[in-house]
């Protein structure tokens, strides 16, 4: 499982959906809501349950890489454009309130190319609608993370259930080729806590 450590979040895996942009959050995996602005770019606009918007606009830099740009509007104190560069292709984007604080984070959704499709997750809390800011996700130990993620081989999806956040993957054996996992399937659920400089998601203890 690959974890990304910098402040944009985040976690390793994750594959795609698709949502309406209008609802607050979504209690099906398909979220994702995107029009082409031309062959390199795609653009995303997701209305948070508080009447904020977020503009997620994504531009192709090579086959399997682009830069990412999220545009927060509405917002009281700051709306600053946050980037993101050399990022893996964006397969899903929504809104949810996970940490249940009554303002809508942002989660942006990437898989990579080829036949592994690891994801990555970067997420932004609202702040109380005042700014927005990255959330960290927190690592978990080599050894933990080879029993919490037993199986784990990509192809998973993140998805929002009841304001819950959730990734669900394909459970591989030994020997399974990667087309084919026998094992079944898996979902492992996420919390968002509050941190001393930023909001942490974390697997949530079982």
């Amino acid at each position: 499982m690959k974890f990304t450590t910098a402040l944009f979040v985040v976690l390793a895996f994750f594959a795609s959906c698709g949502q309406n942009s209008e609802k607050k959050n979504s209690t099906k995996e398909k979220t994702k809501v995107g029009q082409q602005v031309n062959e390199n770019e795609n653009e995303y606009r997701l209305r948070t349950g508080t009447g904020k918007e977020f503009i997620v606009k994504t531009h192709s830099t090579s086959a399997s890489l682009n830069d990412i740009t999220i545009v927060p509007k509405g917002f009281d104190e700051v709306n600053e454009p946050i980037n993101i560069k050399d990022a893996d292709p964006v397969t899903n984007v929504f809104t949810a309130d996970v940490n249940g604080d009554g303002f809508d984070e942002l989660y942006i959704i990437t898989t990579s190319a080829g036949s592994g499709s690891y994801g990555t997750i970067y997420a932004f809390s609202s702040n109380k609608d005042k700014s927005v800011t990255p959330v960290y996700v927190k690592e978990l130990p080599e050894k933990e993370q080879e029993k919490v993620f037993k199986g784990y081989m990509g192809h998973d999806s993140v998805y929002v259930s009841g304001n819950r956040l959730y990734c669900k993957y394909p459970v591989y054996k030994d020997g399974d080729a990667n087309c084919c996992p026998s094992g079944g399937t898996k979902v492992i659920e996420y919390v968002l806590r509050p941190g001393e400089a930023s909001w942490i998601l974390e697997v949530k203890n079982n």
